[in-house]
């Protein structure tokens, strides 16, 4: 009795000393590259996420302003589960060659902004990554260290089971505001060598890569890995339902935009906004920060939707214009942009910004900058928002793996999870 009550303390004596971390990947992306979408072929809502040597692929697609048409390079760079570069040269992680080319892009038809469209669908067999892991996916005109973007994509081996549930925090102080992911892995038919040092669970909230919170095993039971925290280290800001503006039909008004005016582009009146971080929850389903391109009674969409510029309104309930507001959502992929800023004006009393996005439908929130203690740049919604356990969101999963003798990280096993706010929270 006394020898078994040794092991159990060591085990998780080891597993509580390593601190939860949150290593985000970087995304770059010029300003000239606009309404950027990467994710899985037909499924937007998810992150750009795809199985290893099979044939799913991912929808790559952007708006060049400057009306380039020709092609361009791309490559992937292969990365350890922090996001650093691994360090394996290309041909330990690339079959095929080093680089590879986009197709020629399409010049926008019957606009009043500019742009050509690139659009395609990757990887391809000339160019593929073989082996698991993170990766970025690289676009450049001739040299790949001076790139106009840089996008995280996951290539994962399906090794591993995961199960998986989402519930209100456990910790006090967060039970109206939060909510928890609680995962056990089953690794039983993989050999680790030190479980708390070699596996590591990342997970990300919706498309939001800056919400993303990575964390090593806090038990360890015959295969089976626990990361079941207590203390907030896996718990989430539940948010809001995102705000939305549909402009497909201009310059015919909807339910939130009263109106259109045609200046040098098309400028959409939305309707005046006030903070919600005081307000008690209601339900609407959304789609968690979507983007869709459309444009009413159009065959190509994406040559023929226009730019508009969204002229957002939010009151300052507390006269004092001290705060820095962004728009934020999928459009942006949740950077930092000044494009997206809001300014206060005095005379009005409110924040204000013109946001100029691609004709479509649009899902968006208003946050403010949180540094954390590491550096990282998160987003605050507390203010503006508001965080509801009830909220509905999307979390995906991801497990890394350091296999003895190898040196990168692979990713055994990936799962995608919901909640639904219109019955409280489900498992999935």
């Amino acid at each position: 009795m006394f020898k078994l009550y040794i092991s159990l303390f060591v085990v998780f004596y080891v597993s509580t000393s390593i601190l939860c971390q949150s290593f985000g990947p970087k995304i770059i992306i010029i300003e000239d590259f606009q309404s950027v979408e990467i994710y899985p072929v037909g499924d937007p809502q998810s992150l750009a996420i795809i199985p290893l040597k099979e044939k799913e692929r991912l929808h790559i697609s952007f708006d060049d302003f400057s009306a380039n048409t020709q092609a361009l390079n791309y490559t992937w760079v292969h990365c350890n589960r922090n996001w650093e570069t691994s360090g394996l040269i290309s041909s330990e992680y690339l079959d095929g060659f080093l680089e590879s080319q986009l197709p020629l892009a399409e010049l926008c038809f019957n606009t009043y902004q500019p742009y050509s469209h690139i659009k395609s669908n990757l990887p391809e067999a000339n160019c593929m990554p073989r082996i698991s892991g993170n990766y970025y996916l690289v676009i450049f005109e001739e040299d790949p260290e001076d790139f106009l973007l840089q996008y995280p994509v996951i290539i994962v081996e399906q090794l591993a089971e995961i199960q998986s549930s989402i519930h209100r925090a456990m910790k006090m102080e967060q039970r109206e505001t939060h909510q928890e992911i609680d995962i056990l892995a089953d690794l039983t038919n993989l050999s680790v060598q030190n479980p708390f040092e070699d596996i590591q669970l990342s997970i990300v909230q919706n498309r939001n890569w800056k919400s993303i919170k990575s964390m090593a095993p806090r038990f360890l039971r015959n295969g089976y890995y626990d990361f079941n925290y207590n203390n907030g280290e896996n718990t989430f800001n539940g948010g809001n339902v995102f705000r939305f503006a549909d402009s497909k039909n201009i310059p015919v008004p909807t339910l939130r935009i009263r109106g259109f005016e045609l200046k040098e582009l098309w400028t959409a009146t939305v309707r005046n906004e006030k903070p919600r971080g005081i307000d008690p929850f209601l339900f609407q389903e959304d789609a968690r920060g979507g983007f869709s391109i459309r444009k009413q009674n159009s065959s190509n969409p994406e040559i023929e939707a226009d730019y508009v510029v969204l002229d957002i309104f939010l009151e300052d309930i507390e006269n004092s214009g001290h705060r820095e507001i962004y728009v934020i959502g999928d459009f942006n992929q949740y950077r930092s942009i000044d494009d997206c800023k809001l300014h206060y004006d005095s005379k009005e009393k409110a924040y204000r910004g013109l946001i100029r996005v691609k004709q479509g439908y649009l899902e968006y929130r208003l946050a403010e900058k949180n540094q954390n203690k590491n550096g990282t740049l998160t987003w605050d919604l507390s203010w503006t928002e508001g965080n509801h356990w009830e909220c509905p969101n999307n979390y995906t999963s991801i497990i890394y793996m350091r296999e003895w003798g190898k040196r990168y990280d692979r990713v055994i096993a990936c799962k995608k999870k919901f909640t639904n706010g219109s019955i409280g929270l489900s498992l999935n």
